[in-house]
C-alpha cells in the first residue's frame, strides 16, 4: 500500500484502508463546511446535505467522486468531481469548491425568484 496522502497525515488520526480514507476525507471536507459527518447510503458511498446542494460521495478505484446536485433548481444540474489520492487533495479545496458551488446556486435562486416577483407586479 502507498504512503499515506499529505492530507490525510497532517488532518486525520487514523486511516488504514483506501474505505477509511475516503470515509475520512469525506467526513473531513463535511466538517470544513460546518455539516455533520456524512452518512453512509451504501457500501462504497456517503452523502450530506447543505441548503440546497446535496454531497454524494462514491468510493473509486485509487479516490473518490463526489457529485454537488441542486435538485430543487429550476433546471436540475450538476457538477462531478473526481479525486486520486496519489494527487493529496486538500479536504479545505474541496470545501471552498462545494462553498462556491453553494453560493452561486443561491444567487441563481434570488435572480430567478426576484424576475418572478416583477413579472407578477
Amino acid at each position: 500500500m502507498s504512503p499515506l496522502p499529505s492530507w490525510l497525515r497532517s488532518h486525520l488520526h487514523a486511516a488504514e484502508s483506501p474505505r477509511c480514507t475516503f470515509e475520512s476525507f469525506a467526513d473531513e471536507v463535511a466538517r470544513l463546511l460546518g455539516l455533520p459527518p456524512t452518512l453512509r447510503t451504501g457500501e462504497f458511498e456517503r452523502s450530506s446535505e447543505m441548503n440546497h446542494v446535496w454531497l454524494q460521495w462514491k468510493s473509486d478505484l485509487g479516490g473518490a467522486i463526489l457529485v454537488l446536485d441542486r435538485p430543487n433548481a429550476e433546471s436540475r444540474e450538476s457538477l462531478v468531481i473526481k479525486f486520486v489520492w496519489r494527487h493529496s487533495p486538500d479536504p479545505a479545496d474541496v470545501a471552498a469548491v462545494v462553498r462556491a458551488y453553494e453560493r452561486r446556486g443561491r444567487v441563481q435562486f434570488l435572480r430567478s425568484l426576484l424576475a418572478r416577483l416583477l413579472r407578477r407586479g
